[in-house]
């Protein structure tokens, strides 16, 4: 039976336990520079090589398709084209419409006054109105419901002025009846084809539309501007 003596002292054994404890810590260090080391070299090889090649190859295909378009006869005659397609819904929307004023006149004007001749400038928002009158009484009381007249929109109920500056720049009177012509300003909001206005006119049973007389509708446009005519030459 053979028998082992440990001849070694403790501290030896100590000292061996820690040499080896440094060589292993010594590995995993090394290894751990090894890794980073490694890590950088491929980042710096994305970075630098692999991404300059990718941002090459952009710019080549950019260049590519810019010349195949600057290629296309007319592009850019389309793309105006395209854009201002594009705008014409926000330019409908913004236009007057002019034909609500055949709904408007028969509200705000009395059965005795006809219209003749009507002006109408959206640039300035003005109307200018020149017609007949059985007597001056039925054109300034034309001139006051213009003058009082007011409008609401569908989403709100507060009322607004749809006259402004109502003046009666001319009156006449024979034995025939008046003529008249009355310049006005309008709010813009009564020809927005984007809102609903709905005319507030004051409560008068002289008003075409209060009356509801097909017949006084009929000639509220009766041609009639209280001018002469004038002789045409012979042919």
């Amino acid at each position: 039976m053979a028998v082992q003596f440990n001849l070694l002292p403790d501290i030896k054994l100590e000292f061996n336990r820690q040499q080896r404890t440094k060589r292993f810590v010594y590995g995993v260090s090394a290894l751990a520079v090894a890794v980073a080391a490694a890590l950088f070299i491929i980042s710096f090889i994305t970075v630098d090589l692999l991404q300059k090649k990718l941002l090459d190859n952009a710019d080549k295909n950019i260049a590519t398709y810019t010349q195949k378009l600057k290629d296309i006869p007319d592009l850019d005659k389309v793309l105006t084209i395209q854009d201002q397609l594009n705008a014409l819904p926000g330019l409908h929307q913004q236009k007057h419409v002019a034909s609500r004023l055949f709904g408007y006149l028969p509200q705000v004007t009395p059965v005795n006054v006809n219209v003749g001749k009507l002006t109408m400038d959206t640039s300035a928002n003005t109307i200018e109105i020149e017609g007949t009158a059985d007597t001056v009484e039925s054109v300034n009381k034309f001139v006051d419901t213009l003058k009082f007249t007011n409008y609401t929109l569908k989403s709100s109920t507060d009322k607004n002025k749809a006259f402004s500056n109502v003046l009666l720049s001319k009156v006449d009177r024979d034995d025939k009846g008046a003529n008249y012509t009355i310049d006005m300003s309008f709010d813009p909001a009564l020809f927005d084809a984007a809102k609903d206005v709905t005319l507030v006119v004051p409560q008068e049973t002289t008003t075409r539309s209060f009356i509801n007389s097909p017949d006084a509708n009929s000639l509220l446009f009766n041609g009639q501007t209280g001018e002469k005519p004038k002789q045409q030459g012979s042919q």
